[in-house]
């Protein structure tokens, strides 16, 4: 390994997925938590981060997550295969790739028919793809659903009708869109604000019995994705209202320093976390917080 790269790699950081082992209805109801680390055999070539889980077998489960290159930093959309025992990575595929940064691949399932809308800021619109019925097929494009540059979207129909939950100004709001029938596309209703960083979507919305929940990642002015608030959500007589249920730290350790997505599908939960490579990234990331503290 070249001495810029060697040193770029001990500086520098990275996202690991990790299963929590309790289900959901412990989660949510405040019971202590146990995380499952996913080993990846990819980590000199790709870290991953914002897992959405796809579909769940006896043998495997498969999920859907931004997998951000060690050479480029500009994030593709790839579907891993997890074998269940060992929760290790046996293959990873590349199913997306764009002109721009690509993460947060939110799964719609609409009858037999699976939707994909990965977070595409910097093309300044959202995209909605098709996942074909094959199991290394590419996502194909279908159609442009929004034209605002948004952040790390969900789509929901518990409340009636087809919102869009999304961050379209900081991380002090919550923002919802509507679908509009005559443009056919997602435009902004209403927003919801809150004095702390903490209304960004750190997954998509669940039930558990007759509660809905919002997962929100927390952050801070100077740093990112430090932990997930899980929210119970309602919508009564025109007015919404969140209610904090939990936060979720990320699991112990010197050089973890943050989670910030949280999804349940079959079962399961799945989390990422963020990390250094080495002691030294973690003083430099100090120092640099430090930094920016000062000045604020």
């Amino acid at each position: 390994m070249a001495l810029p790269k060697f040193l770029s790699k001990l500086t520098s950081s990275k996202w690991d997925l990790a299963f929590i082992k309790e289900p959901i209805e412990d989660i949510v109801s405040g019971k202590p938590i146990h995380f499952i680390p996913v080993k990846n055999p990819y980590s000199d070539e790709y870290w991953f981060a914002d897992p959405f889980i796809l579909d769940v077998t006896d043998e495997y489960i498969y999920v859907l997550v931004e997998a951000m290159p060690a050479t480029n930093h500009k994030g593709v959309i790839a579907k891993l295969t997890i074998q269940h025992d060992t929760m290790t990575i046996v293959k990873m595929d590349v199913i997306l790739e764009e002109p721009w940064h690509l993460s947060f691949p939110d799964i719609q399932r609409r009858g037999d028919k699976i939707y994909i809308l990965p977070e595409a800021a910097y093309s300044k619109q959202l995209h909605v793809y098709e996942l074909p019925n094959t199991n290394d097929g590419k996502l194909k494009k279908v159609k442009t659903i929004c034209d605002d540059i948004i952040w790390d979207s969900t789509i929901t129909d518990y409340f009636g009708e087809s919102l869009l939950f999304t961050a379209h100004q900081n991380d002090f709001y919550l923002d919802i869109y509507r679908w509009d029938k005559e443009s056919e596309m997602f435009t902004l209703s209403e927003s919801i604000h809150s004095d702390k960083q903490n209304m960004r979507m750190a997954g998509a919305l669940f039930k558990v019995g007759e509660r809905i929940y919002c997962p929100s990642q927390i952050s801070t002015p100077y740093n990112y994705g430090i932990g997930v608030e899980l929210k119970e959500i309602s919508h009564i007589d025109g007015e919404w209202k969140l209610t904090s249920i939990r936060r979720i730290n990320p699991p112990k350790g010197l050089l973890t320093n943050g989670l910030h997505t949280f999804n349940t599908y079959k079962g399961l939960t799945i989390v990422d976390s963020h990390s250094y490579h080495h002691l030294l990234g973690l003083i430099v990331n100090k120092l640099v917080t430090l930094k920016k503290r000062c000045k604020l």
